[in-house]
This record gives structure tokens, C-alpha cells and sequence, in this order.
């Protein structure tokens, strides 16, 4: 089945993200509407889509008639029907919170084309709950970016419960005539791919502080210097916003059970309001232009096989739940949080085995759940790695 032509583009949301896609799909060459509930949050939106041609521009990236062109394909409306009464696709950006996100679907669907898709930019909310509010489930999916949406080259595409194969196809090809790689999420899940590794690698590198088992620039220090990750986990935590990631970490532990209930130290730093960079301190200081002072020599064996062993088991849940493979969990993961390889990889080239073992012997001094092995990953370990033992390196 060939998919389907794609010419117009409304964008739901004119904050960060949105101006983010909404600028992406005009320097493709569609036509965009981008639509907020305040004239102001639109403008203010259409301003920073301005900003970011003019700096494409200036740095040589695209001409300057590009930037221009793509700048007069985008309409700012705060009129919802003028928005989307004549779009092939919607993508809804707006905050990350299913009752705003439900309402939204509700008002657009009276004006919606009977034909046009609906993808939500969420992060890591149920694309099926999200589907099930509208009169269309089967052309309803995640379309996930990445931010800045300018740059970032991964899109996840997210099925839902009732997603039909011709919507993800035809999503799967919008994402590639923008520039991007989509990556298919074959099932609903909680945080999709990369929020599912990267969010309970983050708690872990909390508990391990909890614990007293290593400090916070022990952990960065692995996870930089030892691991190869682009940043510390607690430097990456306070970028992302300490509030944000106990969020997605809440709904991971309603959905998926008591294995992801955040740690100790980050539930103390949302209580106290030390969210990040946002807040001026969060796991680090960001007054006075201090930030992240990461040693490069204060890693250990200990918390970088802690850390590599909490990956591989997400991994070895997300292949048995039949979310994903290793080869896409490791492409996403390297197009969308910059690992050096795919934590699939990683772990095999550390090896199962000993990652196997590690969480045993965590599991039965503590009996915290998130040490409990998962099957996906007994199974890899089993048959010599997730890429298995003759993989061609």
C-alpha cells in the first residue's frame, strides 16, 4: 500500500516543540498552520520560528530565500476550525498532560476532514487512551520528536491499540520527507523507546545516591567518561527538568508496576524545588554561571555495570513485550539521546551474562523490584546477546 499524499500540516501548540515541527515541515514545503489557545503563545511561537531561519541562514545552513519561503508557508491562527479544516495531518503539542491533551482532541474533532490524521507529539503518555477520545483510533498515532525538532534527527512513530498499518505507513513517510528517521513503536507503552531507557537509567542513577552506594559526580563521571554517554545522567536529569522526569517516572510506576517508583534523592529534589537549570539548582548549582563540574577519573566498575545492567533490562522488556527490536532500540537511542552505541550493543559487548548476575544478587539483598530480571533479557543472556553470538563483528 502506497502511503498517503501529505500536503498541508496543522500544529497544535505553538511552545518549544511545536514552533520546533511547525518550522521543520515548512522548510520541507508544506504548508503549516500553527495554532495556540492565546494569540500571544502564537506569535511569540512565530517569532522563534523567525529567529531560528534567520540563524540557518546566517550560519549557511539554507539560503535565505529558503528561510524566507518557508517562513511565508506557516499561518499563525488562534481560530481552531481555521486551523485544521483543511489539514492532511495534525500534530498536537500541546503540555504533556492527558486531560489537556483529551480536551483538545474533543474540540478538534468537530472540525477535523473526515480523512485527516491525528498524531500526538507526546513523550510518554497512551497514544490508545489518547486515540479512544476521538472518532478516529485507527488513523490515530504518536509521532514523537525530539527537541530541538530543527535539529534532532529521530521521530518515533507510535502505534496505538487501534492504529491502522496505512496511518503508521503514511506517518512513517511524512517523517522521512522532512529529513527525519522514524523509528516504529510497534505497541502502546509507557515512555515508547527512549524514555523508557533513559528515564529509569536517570532513577537509577538516584538510587545509587539514595543509597550511599556512589556520589553524584561519581555517577556522571561513569556514565561521561566511562560509559560514553554525551552527558551525566544527573547533568542530563537537571537539563530536562527534575519535575519532569518524575512525571513520566509516576506514570511508568501507575502503569508498569513497582519497579519504577522514583527514588528517594529525586522525589526530595521535586519536594524542594530544585528542579534544574530551570530553577537555578537541581542536582547541580546554576547560579552565577556555575553548572555540571564533572571529573573525568571519578568512575568505577561498580556503577558503570549498575548502570549498563538497568539498561539492558528495559531493553530485554521492551523485545519481550514486543514494543520494539535491538537493532531499532539501539537506533533510536543513538539518533535520539546521542549514545556512542545502542545500549542493546553495549550490553552485549560488556556481556549478559555478568549483567544477569549483578541483578540477582541486588535482587536478593534488597528485593527492590527493579533488580527482579525480565525475561527479554534471561532469554539474550540465554542465547549469547540481544544481537545474538554471530552477529558479523
Amino acid at each position: 500500500m502506497e502511503p498517503e499524499e501529505i500536503e498541508t500540516l496543522a500544529v497544535l501548540g505553538a511552545g518549544s516543540m511545536g514552533h520546533g515541527i511547525a518550522e521543520v515541515a515548512a522548510l520541507a514545503g508544506y504548508e503549516v498552520t500553527l495554532r495556540d489557545i492565546e494569540r500571544e503563545f502564537v506569535e511569540d511561537g512565530y517569532e522563534q520560528i523567525v529567529w531560528s531561519l534567520e540563524k540557518l541562514a546566517d550560519g549557511g545552513r539554507i539560503e535565505e530565500a529558503e528561510a524566507e519561503a518557508a517562513q511565508d508557508r506557516i499561518t499563525p491562527l488562534v481560530d481552531l476550525e481555521a486551523a485544521v479544516e483543511g489539514a492532511d495531518v495534525v500534530v498536537e503539542a500541546v503540555p504533556e498532560r492527558m486531560d489537556v491533551k483529551k480536551e483538545v482532541y474533543t474540540e478538534v474533532e468537530e472540525y477535523l476532514p473526515e480523512g485527516a490524521i491525528v498524531a500526538s507529539n507526546t513523550s510518554s503518555l497512551s497514544i490508545t487512551e489518547l486515540s479512544e477520545v476521538t472518532d478516529r483510533p485507527g488513523r490515530f498515532c504518536g509521532m514523537h520528536f525530539f527537541n530541538p525538532p530543527v535539529r534532532m534527527e529521530l521521530v518515533e512513530v507510535i502505534s496505538g491499540a487501534h492504529t491502522e498499518e496505512a496511518t503508521l505507513e503514511t506517518v512513517e513517510a511524512f517523517a522521512e520527507s522532512l529529513g527525519k528517521t522514524p523509528v516504529r513503536v510497534r505497541k502502546d507503552s509507557p515512555g515508547f523507546i527512549v524514555n523508557r531507557v533513559l528515564v529509569p537509567l536517570m532513577n537509577e542513577a538516584s538510587y545509587l545516591v539514595s543509597d550511599d552506594e556512589a556520589t553524584v559526580e561519581a555517577v556522571d563521571s561513569t556514565a561521561k567518561f566511562d560509559v560514553g554517554l554525551p552527558m551525566g545522567l544527573f547533568e542530563l536529569a537537571d537539563l530536562t527538568g527534575n519535575d519532569v522526569n518524575h512525571s513520566v517516572l509516576e506514570y511508568m510506576h501507575e502503569v508498569l508496576g513497582e519497579a519504577y517508583e522514583p527514588a528517594p534523592l529525586l522525589e526530595a529534589k521535586v519536594e524542594n524545588g530544585e528542579l534544574g537549570k530551570k530553577t537555578g539548582t537541581g542536582f547541580y548549582e546554576y547560579e552565577d554561571g556555575q553548572g555540571a563540574e564533572i571529573p573525568a577519573d571519578a568512575g568505577s566498575d561498580g556503577v558503570e555495570r549498575r548502570l549498563l545492567a538497568a539498561m539492558a533490562n528495559e531493553v530485554g522488556k521492551l523485545v519481550a513485550d514486543d514494543v520494539s527490536t535491538p537493532d531499532d532500540i539501539d537506533r533510536a537511542m543513538l539518533l535520539g539521546a546521542g549514545f556512542p552505541e545502542g545500549p542493546a550493543r553495549m550490553a552485549d559487548d560488556h556481556g549478559l551474562v555478568d549483567l544477569v548476575d549483578l541483578l540477582e544478587e541486588q535482587y536478593e539483598a534488597t528485593g527492590h523490584p527493579r533488580f527482579e530480571v525480565g525475561e527479554g533479557l534471561r532469554e539474550a543472556a540465554d542465547r549469547g546477546g540481544f544481537h545474538g553470538t554471530d552477529d558479523g563483528r
